[in-house]
């Protein structure tokens, strides 16, 4: 099967999920996921990219995934908020060094 910029967001969303663990994740912060990176999904990346960098993109977004649910628990929230996704991701980004990570869109519009 052939990859999709929707297909490869939903593999975003599985692997942020597995770096929260058993943190509740609100769907703010589910959509703030979406607002970082499907507009990243270039159809440069679905056709070419993707097949080659998946591995090292996805390790990153379960790293937002851990950070976000860290941030979230040493708040003391029930659920990673769109703030936590937004400043994990700002932090993961930092020392990212994959072709899908897009420059910080602005603080999040959404909140928990």
């Amino acid at each position: 099967m052939a990859y999709t910029r929707d297909g490869i967001m939903a593999q975003v969303w599985v692997a942020f999920g597995q770096g929260t663990g058993m943190f509740r994740v609100s769907q703010d912060a589910a959509m703030e996921l979406h607002r970082w990176y499907y507009n990243a999904i270039t159809e440069e990346i679905v056709s070419t990219v993707w097949d080659k960098e998946a591995v090292a993109v996805l390790e990153r977004i379960r790293a937002i995934g851990r950070l976000a649910a860290l941030n979230a628990a040493n708040l003391g929230a029930t659920a990673i908020s769109a703030d936590d996704v937004f400043n994990a991701a700002n932090q993961v980004q930092k020392t990212s060094d994959t072709l899908i990570c897009p420059p910080a869109p602005g603080p999040p519009t959404l909140k928990d």
